[in-house]
């Protein structure tokens, strides 16, 4: 009789370890094009006077798109930027957030949320768990964007205007509606 049990739980371990092998290359566990995936920063773009700090043009990096497009900030000239830089462990970016996403829906603004040194699955889980579908989420995967920004502490967001410098920013407090609204403001 311990034959018996002796082989069966080793038949279900193989049978669990090809499972596990197998799992992930099933077309239904496959990332689509679209909302399952996040942008990755792929370089920096150097250019003059370019410092994290108001009054200065914003430093520009590009980034692939879900899409598969690749973009820079500086193709965004012409519309009010508002760049957040946070972390799924941020507690203050969990609880702010929301009201980034909620101001996003009636602004003409783009919401570049920038996620310092974690993987897709991560950024792209914290983002279906608040329903965030407003914010384009982009990963800063060395943490040389978040750098070039001066970013020291989470949450911090810049609030960019249409030619590209940086008319407020908010550092590590959390921001409610009116806050988002008024950066806006400054950067119109």
């Amino acid at each position: 009789m311990p034959r018996v049990v002796t082989a069966i739980v080793v038949g279900a371990i193989a049978l669990a370890s090809l499972a596990a092998l197998v799992w992930p290359s099933l077309p239904m566990n496959q990332a689509t094009a679209g909302p399952t995936q996040v942008g990755v920063i792929r370089r920096q773009i150097d250019g003059p006077n370019m410092a994290g700090r108001i009054g200065a043009q914003a430093p520009d990096f590009e980034w692939n798109a879900p899409d598969g497009s690749t973009r820079t900030l500086a193709s965004l000239r012409g519309k009010v930027v508002v760049l957040n830089f946070w972390a799924s462990w941020c507690k203050p970016c969990r609880t702010e957030m929301p009201a980034l996403n909620s101001v996003a829906r009636g602004s003409d603004a783009v919401f570049l949320a920038v996620d310092l040194q974690e993987d897709g699955a991560r950024a792209r889980s914290f983002f279906d768990q608040l329903a965030l579908d407003r914010l384009d989420p982009i990963l800063d995967l060395d943490g040389q964007t978040t750098r070039r920004y001066g970013v020291v502490g989470l949450p911090v967001t810049f609030f960019i205007d249409a030619q590209g410098v940086v008319r407020h920013v908010e550092r590590g407090e959390v921001m409610d509606q009116g806050v988002i609204r008024e950066g806006i403001a400054k950067a119109q």
